[in-house]
């Protein structure tokens, strides 16, 4: 039988532990993987004992699309997007089912890891959602924003 887990003494560990929930009720060993820490890591945060990194609560948004200001701060929606909808679905569920498209289409594949390449794909989506509108040039847009991120990471950005 699992042990209960702990109350948070801080209301970051009390989101931070509200995320898992929300993402799954994901294991503190899937969770950790994810966000690229130790697992004892993700405890100590939930239960407010560690004040995550800016790199680890950046992951946190990058990851699983939580809103930062809500993450920090409990204002606003938990998730980016949260508080737009169109009819009952809201971008932020828009956004996790993009990543979940992204993440499981690259199973299998040996030159990019899976993570990356929903990350990466995730980049170009929240790209999308910056522009004003969405006509026939919005693509092109999108592949330029992409092809200038994939120089970037290869260090062929001419810097």
């Amino acid at each position: 039988m699992a042990r209960q887990e702990a109350k948070a003494k801080t209301p970051l560990g009390e989101r931070l532990r509200e995320v898992r929930r929300e993402v799954g009720d994901l294991d503190r060993v899937e969770m950790a993987r994810i966000i690229g820490v130790a697992q004892n890591s993700i405890a100590r945060y939930e239960r407010g004992e560690m004040d995550p990194s800016c790199a680890v609560l950046t992951a946190y948004t990058k990851s699983f699309g939580i809103n930062l200001n809500w993450l920090l701060t409990g204002s606003g929606a938990m998730m980016v997007g949260g508080d737009v909808s169109i009819g009952s679905t809201t971008l932020a569920h828009v956004r996790k089912v993009v990543y979940n498209v992204a993440y499981s289409a690259t199973k299998g594949t040996r030159k990019v890891g899976q993570q990356e390449y929903a990350d990466y794909f995730l980049s170009m989506f929240d790209y999308l959602m910056t522009l004003d509108d969405y006509d026939e040039k919005s693509a092109a847009k999108i592949v330029e924003f992409g092809a200038e991120q994939l120089r970037r990471a290869s260090g062929q950005d001419g810097q």
